[in-house]
């Protein structure tokens, strides 16, 4: 079967999976957010409000460029389905981010940072997001200076938006670090273009960004080998997700990394859902997973194949 269209028709299927969830959501515990490898404040405060604080925060900062903001529950109430207050924001520093990537290509994949607002099943508001410890764990990166810096900054920036201080959960090694790559067989550009084409032929999906890290690199003069991050989503894939775990939110939408090594080999990775599943709780959505799964895994080789 043609990839394209086998892609479509699972992604198509998503539409009528019901985001409806009558379960408690099992990745909040007393209004404690108990993920492992995050960062989060939890407050009274309007979600709205603190979410302007946080675009401020980052608006202020010169150093920072906002890539992609994603409003979960509308995107979730454009294709008919119910979200409460998700809203997610992608920012990141070359300066700080390209040491990780040069120690290993695949922390591309986590960057740039995100923060996450949402509102939990009490109306209480939470801004979550992933610890640098979790990223230093899953990819195995070794002693690299900026990581403290970028430490301090993404604390620095939730407490200055909530007047909260942050609670970092544990982030254990990690044995399975829940990443799939596929190598490709074309070149780095043709692998790109390929899955790009694939995404866009996809009427239920929406590329949300396009981040060139080596582009990135090279603007603070620092160099990098050709990597290349895509942020897509499909509102009907996710929305069920984040019904049952709404921190969820914080490894959606989907991410592709395409990335040239030092050998010239072109790999793609991307999460393994059922890796992303069982870090934020999910339990009640397997089926969805297994699709999503089978979709990504289309994607990626539609790059990866020779033409």
């Amino acid at each position: 079967m043609n990839t394209f269209k086998f892609s479509s028709i699972l992604f198509s299927t998503l539409l009528l999976v019901s985001a409806c969830k009558d379960d408690v959501n099992r990745n909040l515990n007393n209004n404690t957010p108990n993920t492992e490898g995050i960062g989060y404040v939890e407050t009274d405060a309007s979600p709205s409000d603190i979410y302007d604080n946080i675009i401020s925060q980052l608006n202020s900062n010169e150093s920072i460029g906002i890539i992609a903001e994603v409003n979960h529950s509308e995107n979730a109430q454009n294709v008919g389905l119910e979200l409460d207050f998700t809203r997610t924001v992608y920012f990141g520093n070359p300066t700080l981010g390209t040491p990780l990537m040069q120690n290993n290509s695949s922390a591309g994949l986590d960057l740039p940072q995100r923060l996450t607002v949402f509102t939990d099943e009490n109306g209480d508001t939470i801004v979550a997001y992933n610890s640098v410890d979790y990223l230093v764990n899953r990819h195995s990166l070794s002693d690299i200076s900026t990581t403290d810096m970028i430490a301090n900054a993404l604390v620095t920036i939730v407490n200055s938006a909530t007047d909260k201080v942050v609670v970092l959960n544990s982030s254990p090694p990690i044995l399975n670090d829940g990443i799939i790559s596929v190598t490709s067989t074309n070149d780095f550009n043709t692998t790109y273009n390929l899955i790009l084409d694939t995404l866009n032929s996809l009427d239920a999906v929406s590329v949300i960004a396009e981040l060139d890290h080596q582009a990135n690199a090279q603007s603070v003069a620092m160099e990098l080998l050709p990597t290349k991050l895509i942020i897509f989503g499909n509102p009907a894939l996710g929305t069920p997700l984040m019904s049952e775990s709404r921190t969820m939110a914080l490894d959606l939408p989907q991410k592709m990394l395409i990335y040239e090594n030092s050998d010239g080999d072109v790999n793609i990775i991307y999460n393994n859902p059922f890796y992303i599943g069982e870090r934020h709780g999910i339990t009640e959505n397997n089926d969805t997973l297994e699709m999503i799964s089978q979709a990504l895994q289309t994607i990626a080789d539609s790059g990866a194949s020779a033409n």
